[in-house]
């Protein structure tokens, strides 16, 4: 129990990092939520700052969602604190990660007003399940370069990402997953890209959430007021 404390805890402060905020405060010595559409995302700091920054922030904050569901399990299995937690593999690295979007979307460094959590839930699957969020990423760009909306491209990749897990292990009958052997600079390199049962239910739960943190911006959207993305000017 105190194993599985310390990984939901030590998720939670990796995803608290407020990426964009430590990024307008360097940048420009401001708090971008006093900005744009007043979120803590990258998003913002793209309308903010630029899209450089908006590109460090979104990455970095991707790889939080990683860090967690990947590297914190990792390390506290080979470093536990007392019995490693006896739970499903995959139902494990959801749950840090999840701790990472809360922390993301609730950081305890910035009175607890964070982004969405979109990057960060996208990179915890992507730690988890990565030939399904390639699939999941690709929709993502082609909405963003076809609407100019990144919440719509947000929502309907959220939305799909259970039902291409659905689809991969049932119709396709992939079972629980594909173990995947690459060489990266010479060197092997093995990933396991799963398809437990596990992610589609937690993908309907994240699809849920994101539909709950962008409303705001589904107003928007139905009242024509919403932002649109630009390429190579500010927005």
């Amino acid at each position: 129990m105190v194993t599985l404390l310390a990984i939901l805890a030590v998720s939670y402060l990796i995803g608290s990092i407020p990426t964009s905020i430590m990024a307008g405060k360097m940048l420009k010595g401001i708090d971008v939520r006093d900005f744009g559409s007043g979120n803590a995302g990258g998003t913002n700091a793209f309308r903010v700052l630029g899209w450089k920054a908006g590109l460090t922030v979104t990455l970095i904050d991707i790889v939080k969602g990683v860090i967690a569901a990947v590297s914190v399990v990792a390390f506290f299995r080979e470093h536990p604190i007392g019995n490693f937690p006896d739970m499903n593999e995959v139902a494990l690295r959801l749950l840090a990660g999840m701790c990472a979007v809360i922390g993301h979307v609730f950081t305890v460094f910035a009175g607890f007003k964070g982004g969405k959590g979109v990057s960060t839930a996208a990179g915890m699957l992507i730690g988890i399940a990565p030939v399904s969020m390639l699939i999941v990423v690709a929709i993502f760009l082609l909405t963003v370069y076809v609407s100019r909306y990144v919440s719509v491209a947000s929502i309907l990749a959220a939305l799909a990402f259970p039902l291409i897990i659905a689809i991969r292990k049932y119709i396709f009958e992939l079972g629980g997953g594909l173990d995947y052997y690459i060489r990266l600079f010479g060197s092997p390199l093995s990933f396991h890209d799963s398809l437990d049962y596990h992610l589609m239910i937690f993908g309907l739960i994240v699809a849920l959430a994101i539909l709950y943190t962008h409303r705001a911006n589904i107003r928007r959207l139905l009242s024509g007021t919403e932002n649109r993305l630009t390429f190579g000017r500010r927005a």
